[in-house]
């Protein structure tokens, strides 16, 4: 059982880097979990004890609109339906599949035709990020009738593309992937949506509109295992990106290091670009080139691998959802 007093800094840390100003019912839920000594024993003996997969697991119960409202509602949820929320716990893993990070994403891509391929994909949406629609202020990219409106402030020199990259190819792969004409698995994806989040929920929906037209191909498997048969597939024509959001701080320090292995040892057959947007403090390369103010920020790195060598650059500061992008 892991330890109760780590629970209670894991869910305030949840509630004040997080939640604060972005979203008042978690913020409150989280500062409740962090006092009450029921519900901290209650999630203890879960296999996971992470913030977003504990409110997920409600909210899948009890909708969007249903969520207990204070931290005495949701001792007594806890109570009352704890033997469901465990069953959700022990199965799912959060799998946000945040399409609003595409908007960071974007500017960070090379010059195509592209082959993309994205590690954690959940269900491939942000495979589709030439299908969005983009506004960063005055500047439009991207198609308007687009299902999917992505709206992210851009501060900075951001190199904004005059048009959408040609995408010739593009692959997934996740240890579980889902499958958007799976409607259990849909609904798991809308409750990690928070609830107050109607325009992620929007946007979501969009996504999983498009997807479920022309689906991307997500492959399952580990993303260091199975990664090489993949990358073999990949056209020689084409720029090979490999990219992912939110993904590495599942993974232990020796798989990261084992994943950048997997790429330096196919740059030396073929050039290879890896673009990742993850929290400060994940990939170590791009956290002791970021500035002290980041910790409430994902970073965004481009690492460049010629002939098994690797070159880092930090590109910018992101919200944890695409809202804001700040070019250094």
């Amino acid at each position: 059982m892991v330890d109760t007093a780590d629970i209670k800094r894991r869910f305030r840390k949840f509630a004040d880097l997080e939640c604060k100003g972005y979203s008042d019912l978690y913020y409150q839920l989280a500062l409740a979990v962090s006092e009450d000594d029921d519900v901290v024993g209650f999630i203890a003996g879960m296999p996971v004890t992470q913030p977003n997969l504990f409110f997920a697991s409600i909210q899948l119960l009890t909708g969007s609109a249903g969520m207990p409202a204070t931290g005495s509602d949701l001792r007594t949820f806890v109570k009352q339906r704890g033997r469901e929320i465990s069953a959700v716990m022990r199965w799912r893993r959060t799998q946000t599949n945040e399409v609003g990070r595409c908007a960071v994403l974007l500017p960070a891509l090379p010059s195509g035709p592209l082959a993309l391929v994205e590690v954690g994909a959940s269900a491939g949406l942000c495979l589709l990020l030439d299908r969005f629609h983009y506004e960063y202020g005055s500047t439009r990219i991207g198609a308007a009738s687009s299902p999917v409106q992505l709206r992210c402030t851009a501060v900075g020199p951001v190199p904004l593309p005059g048009a959408m990259p040609q995408i010739v190819w593009r692959r997934g792969l996740d240890v579980s992937p889902i499958d958007v004409h799976d409607d259990d698995a849909i609904r798991w994806l809308m409750a990690c949506v928070w609830p107050e989040h109607h325009e992620r929920r929007r946007r979501l929906e969009g996504a999983i509109d498009l997807a479920r037209a022309n689906p991307p191909t997500v492959s399952a498997g580990d993303l260091v295992d199975d990664l090489p048969a993949m990358l073999a597939e990949v056209p020689d024509d084409a720029q090979l990106v490999v990219f992912h959001s939110a993904v590495l701080s599942y993974v232990s320090r020796n798989r990261q290091q084992a994943f950048a292995e997997v790429l330096a040892d196919t740059s030396t057959r073929r050039d290879v670009v890896w673009l990742a947007n993850e929290a400060s403090g994940v990939i170590p390369e791009m956290t002791a080139l970021a500035p002290s103010l980041s910790s409430l920020r994902f970073l965004l790195g481009r690492t460049r691998f010629t002939n098994g060598q690797r070159h880092d650059d930090l590109l910018a500061l992101a919200h944890p959802h695409g809202a804001e992008l700040a070019w250094l």
